[in-house]
């Protein structure tokens, strides 16, 4: 026996309903979204006494349809944590659109590649970064465990333990950039960039930890784009920082008479290699600070330097104000 909402119930026939929270249990869903179908009409049989809605024991569960655009219309999911965060996550599974357009727009170069090293997908980022304008060309036909070149590149041990199923990250790598486009890329054009980036290889298994893909994402430390006695003299600088500085070695680093170079490293950067030197100590010197870890003196000395000597004095020129005021500023003395 049917019943619509106009028509009263009685006493005998409440055996043959259920309420909105036993429905709520049964069909595993919030109280609010059985009240949302209720009172839009699209559960069969229920009907309404007073504040109370009942429903046919034996009514299937309406499809919600709030679910497929709940990302992209931002509607209000049911209340409690968990089930906004199952909601969420139900909807990116299910809209495998919306999933390819996060992949697609990730802003960080990233790839990802088969367990037998082979690239399966790279994402813009990483399309234009390799200088490639047609991704067929990449996928399926570049094995990254095939290439000879890295050990050369001193990332061999790195990639084969990715493809071992291992989470690993390296830091401040430099990155072969003109190879990269050469091996990659659609026009070979020569890059005047050099590149120093951070990756991390990330493995994702399924239910039995089978290993299924390694995704490998690159975020830039730091890049040099000027003409190419600058940039090794920048990268020099940058990886000796701790020590004395010393012209002698920077000039025979890059192949040059110590005059010209820091002319043209003057004309290139408005300062000299020496004044581009106290800005990276300056520079490293304030991370230290930041570090509570870390005493002031223990600070000077994590950057090769004495807190007793001069170089207190330069920071302050830089700054503003002394290493020790800085200090207390950051510990919000």
């Amino acid at each position: 026996m049917k019943y619509n909402k106009s028509e009263i119930i009685c006493a005998g026939d409440y055996m043959d309903y259920i309420t909105i929270k036993e429905a709520a249990a049964k069909w595993g869903v919030s109280t609010r979204a059985v009240t949302y179908h209720v009172a839009g009409g699209r559960v069969e049989g229920a009907a309404k006494r007073g504040n109370l809605w009942l429903i046919p024991k034996d009514t299937l569960q309406p499809e919600d349809r709030r679910k497929k655009s709940l990302l992209l219309e931002h509607k209000e999911p049911p209340i409690g944590s968990k089930q906004k965060f199952s909601w969420g996550f139900q909807s990116l599974y299910e809209n495998k659109e919306l999933f390819k357009e996060i992949v697609k727009n990730f802003p960080y170069p990233m790839h990802i590649c088969a367990p037998d090293g082979t690239i399966l997908l790279a994402n813009e980022a990483f399309l234009k970064f390799a200088k490639i304008s047609n991704p067929e060309r990449l996928y399926k036909k570049h094995n990254i465990m095939m290439n000879p070149a890295l050990e050369r590149w001193g990332i061999k041990d790195f990639v084969m333990r990715a493809f071992k199923g291992e989470t690993i990250h390296v830091y401040d790598i430099k990155v072969p950039y003109q190879e990269i486009v050469e091996r990659l890329g659609d026009n070979k054009e020569i890059v005047t960039e050099s590149l120093f980036q951070n990756i991390s290889a990330l493995p994702i298994r399924n239910s039995t930890d089978e290993l299924l893909f390694v995704v490998f994402i690159f975020i830039t430390s730091r890049s040099y784009k000027d003409i190419d006695e600058i940039m090794k003299g920048k990268e020099y600088i940058d990886t000796h920082w701790k020590e004395e500085f010393d012209i002698s070695k920077l000039v025979n680093a890059v192949h040059m008479s110590k005059y010209h170079y820091i002319r043209i490293f003057k004309q290139h950067t408005g300062m000299t290699p020496y004044n581009y030197y106290q800005n990276v100590k300056v520079n490293k010197l304030k991370e230290k600070l930041c570090d509570r870890s870390l005493s002031i003196v223990q600070a000077f000395s994590e950057c090769g330097l004495d807190y007793g000597g001069n170089f207190s004095k330069v920071f302050k020129q830089r700054i503003g104000i002394s290493p020790l005021k800085f200090r207390n500023r950051v510990m919000g003395k």
